[in-house]
């Protein structure tokens, strides 16, 4: 009796369940979790009660304020700086309101860490958008990863598309691999990136606007095809044209 008490237990014991493992992401990486809480809150309000048209805005404004750097590109050859602005040696008090966006009060121009990422969690919250659409970060790729996540929820209000799917329009986003981290929409690797806002688009052009750009706000010039979408840019390996649903 003993024994046919024991060999039950392990014919039970093997048809058990496996224990729950945590789910991974394309790269197979653990889940980022929901967006944590902030107490951060925007200088100003929204300049306008559309906060498509208030992140675009803000772009300019804050191009404007670091003096009108323009970065033009080309599919082969190397970026051309047109005119040149205000270095972020030269404003470290604005990029800190930047890195405090994203929870970082104590950085500033004046260190060696990338504040592209800090700019556009700036302006989209400044836009007045909400952490549930937009999950601010301070690395492109993370919140990139979110925006892909929240995509399969209803009402989305950010769509990353691969870009010989979406034209992009004024409002969107372009994000691309940076120091040859290879992220792309499929693996989310959660490598370097960076985004740009779309700002103006124009027959063969695309003008946008992001921080950390040649050391200052910049607005770039992407180069357009025929039927209006990104041509292939060496120097910025585009991964994903982020549209933008935003009234």
């Amino acid at each position: 009796m003993h024994r046919l008490t024991l060999l039950a237990f392990l014919v039970l014991a093997a048809c058990a369940a496996p224990p729950a493992t945590t789910p991974k992401s394309a790269a197979g990486l653990a889940p980022l979790g929901p967006c944590p809480p902030s107490s951060w809150k925007p200088e100003a309000p929204p300049p306008t009660a559309s906060a498509k048209t208030s992140m675009v805005l803000l772009a300019v404004g804050e191009w404007a304020r670091f003096g009108r750097q323009v970065i033009t590109y080309s599919a082969n050859a190397p970026p051309r700086t047109e005119q040149l602005g205000v270095k972020e040696r030269d404003a470290p008090e604005r990029i800190h309101d930047y890195w405090a966006s994203v929870g970082h009060p104590e950085r500033s121009g004046l260190d060696d860490v990338a504040w592209s990422a800090a700019f556009i969690s700036w302006d989209i919250q400044s836009a007045g958008v909400s952490r549930d659409l937009f999950c601010p970060d301070q690395r492109h790729t993370i919140y990139v990863e979110r925006l892909v996540e929240r995509a399969k929820q209803p009402g989305a209000a950010f769509i990353p598309r691969p870009p010989r799917e979406r034209a992009p329009q004024v409002g969107d986003l372009i994000c691309a691999s940076r120091s040859g981290s290879g992220t792309t929409l499929d693996n989310l690797n959660r490598g370097a990136g960076h985004c740009d806002i779309v700002v103006e688009v124009r027959p063969g052009e695309a003008h946008v606007i992001g921080g950390n750009v040649g050391d200052s706000v910049s607005r770039s010039v992407f180069p357009l095809d025929g039927g209006g979408f990104l041509s292939p840019i060496s120097a910025r390996p585009v991964f994903t044209v982020i549209e933008n649903r935003l009234p």
